[in-house]
């Protein structure tokens, strides 16, 4: 990631850090609400009071939703460090959100400057910018970063946006010819991982986007 870091993109960070919480610091205290309440407040298995790896697999695995491991991960360690007090939960969904703009950004800054691309784009870091702080506050995003139990659907936009942004970037790699057919390899084979990490299925769609995105 650091590789990224020009003195134009290292601005991005401060600039999406504050905005983020900024425009959405007066939902800090919203209250759990519909599904919260089943995923989180009635979810025995997100009760860790340790953090043994059998506490971890229960929490994990055994929620209501099993096929979203790490959303059941994150409220469960929300949940060992600070009970119900909703403020860290949303401290949680608002970093998620803000992550997912700062990638964004990257992805749509290296995908402006690849070959085929830079000659028609003057200055891909400006219109990666804009389009990323767009989508940052846009009220659309509203739901999923302000209803906690929606964050299993920001953390799935999360990273499907790093996945596109690992794509391009191996793509991208001329020093070892072999990156990207391993990658390629690995990502097609490695179906455990895929479910672990795409909390909504959209792995299913997501390789299908990258022949589109070619």
């Amino acid at each position: 990631m650091l590789s990224f870091l020009d003195k134009r993109s290292a601005l991005v960070l401060p600039v999406f850090v504050i905005l983020g919480f900024l425009i959405y610091s007066n939902t800090l205290n919203v209250p759990f609400h519909f599904d919260d309440e089943s995923n989180i407040v009635e979810n025995l298995n997100i009760r860790l009071t340790g953090l043994s790896l059998k506490d971890i697999t229960g929490a994990c695995f055994k929620s209501v939703c099993p096929n979203r491991p790490i959303a059941n991960l994150g409220f469960a360690l929300n949940y060992y460090f600070h009970k119900y007090d909703v403020i860290g939960y949303h401290v949680i969904n608002i970093v998620i959100h803000i992550t997912t703009g700062i990638l964004l950004y990257f992805f749509i800054k290296t995908t402006l400057s690849i070959p085929s691309l830079c000659s028609r784009y003057k200055s891909p870091s400006s219109i990666a910018f804009f389009a990323a702080l767009i989508w940052l506050v846009h009220p659309v995003q509203t739901q999923s970063v302000t209803y906690i139990v929606q964050r299993m659907n920001s953390m799935a936009a999360m990273f499907y946006v790093l996945s596109f942004l690992l794509y391009v970037k191996g793509r991208l790699v001329k020093e070892n010819q072999k990156a990207w057919p391993l990658f390629a390899r690995h990502a097609r084979n490695e179906r455990p991982l895929r479910r672990d990490v795409f909390d909504r299925g959209n792995h299913c769609r997501l390789f299908a986007c990258f022949i589109a995105f070619d």
